[in-house]
């Protein structure tokens, strides 16, 4: 435990040290949050020993600024999706991956972080983090959105059309998981606040709405390309390849396009959301 408040004090208030030791104690953090996680169930093995990878960059060189608001989308989002399993566990026979995260689930949500930390050495621009931040504000709407919007039983409907869906199946969106979007895309430009130097209400507001539409891009590349699946035994639509025991049929989308794949693209659209109000709105 002294360990880890130590590493933490030394990322907290990098001016204590050479540069040298916060990125060891970044890489210790690292470790350690890995193992806990790991522990926790909350990542596969190569699911942790990537975000050992990417935390170690995060704590290491980017310190608090950048290491608060990937930690806060991490644990809060791995906590939620633990509450949603145990009040409704049948919706998971519809997704591809569970709430244990893998090391794709790591690299689609953490690696365009992993980037930006890259350049941001090279170019200290504040643009930067604020795409970082923005990214990352889709992402935790997004989760969010599926898991409290599928915590009970709940109307669904498909972004695209806006007939009934199946509770679960990509592209569905409803009431509870607007709200669910909203506050996942609300509390990481929140938790950024601290390092944040331009018009806090601006940028809340422009990082929050950046979240949401990166997530609605999401439901709409989820319902339109991602690979959809029957189940030729129950003949339940899902996004796995293999259920009940047997091969799943694909109906929609394109086969090699999963929900990793989905939510890069979408954490991409965030990103460029902001770059291009900032452009336009001079932020």
């Amino acid at each position: 435990m002294q360990i880890f408040l130590n590493c933490f004090i030394l990322i907290l208030n990098p001016k204590l040290s050479p540069p040298v030791f916060q990125l060891i104690a970044g890489v210790i953090l690292s470790l350690i949050i890995s193992l806990i996680s790991y522990r926790l169930k909350y990542l596969t093995l190569n699911g942790s020993i990537a975000q050992f990878f990417l935390g170690s960059l995060l704590f290491g060189l980017g310190g608090l600024k950048w290491s608060v608001p990937i930690i806060v989308f991490f644990f809060l989002s791995s906590i939620i999706s633990k509450i949603r399993r145990k009040y409704n566990p049948g919706v998971d026979s519809f997704f591809e991956k569970t709430g244990t995260r893998d090391i794709y689930q790591v690299l689609a949500n953490g690696g365009i972080a992993g980037l930006l930390i890259i350049v941001y050495q090279f170019y200290s621009s504040e643009l930067l983090y604020a795409v970082y931040v923005s990214s990352l504000a889709v992402f935790c709407s997004d989760t969010w959105a599926t898991e409290i919007g599928t915590m009970r039983k709940a109307k669904t409907v498909s972004v695209i059309n806006f007939k009934t869906v199946d509770q679960g199946v990509s592209g569905g969106i409803s009431l509870a998981g607007m709200f669910g979007s909203l506050l996942g895309a609300f509390i990481i430009p929140l938790s950024s606040l601290s390092w944040i130097s331009k018009n806090i209400f601006t940028f809340m507001l422009v990082v929050t709405v950046a979240g949401i539409i990166g997530s609605l891009v999401d439901s709409i590349l989820g319902a339109l390309v991602q690979a959809q699946f029957k189940c030729i035994i129950c003949g339940k639509i899902t996004e796995k390849k293999f259920h009940c025991n047997q091969n799943s049929r694909l109906t929609n989308g394109i086969i090699w396009i999963n929900n990793d794949a989905v939510n890069l693209l979408a954490g991409i659209s965030g990103g460029l959301f902001y770059i291009l109000l900032n452009y336009l709105l001079k932020i």
